[in-house]
């Protein structure tokens, strides 16, 4: 589960004199964060992490909880949540709002007309729905089908 070069890098001796690289373990030279004083003059009490092999399951178990807890609270990013819910709420309430006042619904009638009339007026403006083009007639969708097989194009077949 964890890699045993740190446990036995921690467990390694640490002279009293002046610290220096060649004194520290290879693991630990990879922490390009901490400065090497640091690390050989604040030894860890504890040796993380810990051996699993001579501990009982329960300790084991108590390891394993107190991990899995530090990594919960590190993993928490209060303010990248709170902009993601604010871009969802945003993104959501943009869309509702467009589809109810503004989108250009094919339907010959607004399915939120009156919705759409009674907002515009209470804003005192006024609210007509736009224009609709007349509906074809049986005998111009005979012309247009026509037209259409004269182009060389062969009508749909259902």
């Amino acid at each position: 589960m964890f890699r045993p070069t740190l446990r036995l890098a921690s467990k390694a001796p640490s002279s009293p004199s002046t610290p220096s690289s060649k004194q520290l373990p290879s693991p630990l030279l990879k922490l390009p964060h901490l400065p090497s004083s640091l690390l050989t003059k604040y030894p860890a009490k504890k040796s993380w992490p810990p051996d699993f092999s001579t501990m009982s399951p329960q300790e084991q178990l108590k390891y394993e909880k107190r991990y899995k807890r530090k990594i919960h609270h590190i993993a928490q990013r209060p303010r990248w949540d709170k902009m993601v819910q604010l871009a969802q709420l945003g993104t959501i309430s943009f869309v509702l709002i467009y589809c109810l006042l503004f989108a250009d619904w094919k339907d010959e009638r607004q399915p939120f007309y009156e919705f759409r009339a009674w907002f515009w007026e209470s804003l005192g403006f006024e609210y007509e729905a736009p224009k609709r083009p007349a509906q074809r007639t049986l005998s111009q969708e005979a012309q247009a089908s026509t037209n259409g097989v004269q182009s060389g194009l062969k009508p749909r077949q259902m």
